[in-house]
C-alpha cells in the first residue's frame, strides 16, 4: 500500500541549508500531515506563516519544507522538520509551545477561523546512513510528491535497497529529483514498516508524466 500526496507548486519551498552532498543521516526528522477542515486551508496557512513558522525559527526549529495538497479526502498541509536529534527537537518544541507569541497567535487564529484541522499524522523519521538529501532551494516553482509506503515485515532492507540502487537513478533520468528518503520510527496500523520519500519535478502534471515514463523504463521493468 502507498499513500501519495501530490503537492502544489512552490518557489523555494525547501528552506534547509543542507545540500545533497552533506551528510544528514545523523539528523532527526519529523513529517507532519494535517487533515484540514473543509474550506479552512487559508486559515491554516495564515497561522503557520504569521505565528508558527516565525516562533519556531526563534526557538531554533528548522522547517526543511512545507506544502499543501488537494486530495480526494480534502486539503492537506504538510511540513518536514529537522534537528540534530529527537531530544533537541522535543526540548525546542516544548519551548515553542510555551512561547507567549505562539499562544496569542494561536488564540487569535482560533477566534478568527474556528476549527481548522480535523487530524494530524506525525511521523518521526530515521535517515538511513546511505540516504542523500537535496534541500537546496530552487528559483523556479516546482511540484512535489510525498509518498508513504507500507512495507511488510522482513522486506524493509530489500525495499530500501531497490529504492536507492534502482528507483532513484531511474527517476532522475526521467526528471524526477529525490529530495530525500526515510524510515518511520513507528509502524502503521497493520504493523507494517513505513518508508517515506519526497520527489520533485517541474510541476504536478510533469511529475505524473515522469512517473508514467518511469514505469515503462526497460531498466525498471
Amino acid at each position: 500500500m502507498i499513500d501519495t500526496f501530490r503537492l502544489g507548486l512552490f518557489v523555494c519551498a525547501l528552506t534547509a541549508t543542507a545540500s545533497a552532498t552533506e551528510p544528514m543521516a545523523n539528523h532527526y526528522f519529523e513529517v507532519r500531515v494535517y487533515s484540514v477542515t473543509s474550506n479552512k486551508l487559508g486559515g491554516v496557512l495564515e497561522r503557520f506563516r504569521d505565528t508558527v513558522e516565525p516562533v519556531r525559527r526563534k526557538h531554533g526549529i528548522d522547517t526543511a519544507g512545507y506544502w499543501t495538497s488537494g486530495t480526494t479526502n480534502g486539503d492537506k498541509f504538510i511540513y518536514l522538520m529537522t534537528a540534530a536529534n529527537k531530544e533537541e527537537m522535543q526540548l525546542r518544541e516544548k519551548e515553542f509551545g510555551a512561547d507567549a507569541r505562539f499562544k496569542e497567535g494561536y488564540a487569535a487564529s482560533n477566534a478568527k477561523h474556528g476549527k481548522t484541522v480535523d487530524g494530524i499524522l506525525a511521523l518521526p523519521l530515521s535517515a538511513p546512513a546511505d540516504a542523500k538529501f537535496d534541500f537546496t532551494a530552487n528559483q523556479k516553482p516546482r511540484g512535489f510528491e510525498l509518498r508513504i509506503y507500507s512495507v511488510p515485515p522482513g522486506k524493509l532492507d530489500a525495499f530500501r535497497n531497490r529504492w536507492r540502487d534502482s528507483a532513484v537513478p531511474i527517476y532522475d533520468r526521467h526528471s524526477l529529483r529525490s529530495i530525500g528518503w526515510w524510515v518511520a520510527d513507528k509502524m502503521d496500523a497493520d504493523r507494517n514498516n513505513q518508508f517515506v520519500a519526497i520527489l520533485a519535478g517541474e510541476s504536478p502534471e510533469s511529475i505524473q508524466k515522469s512517473i508514467a515514463a518511469f514505469h515503462q523504463d526497460p531498466e525498471w521493468q
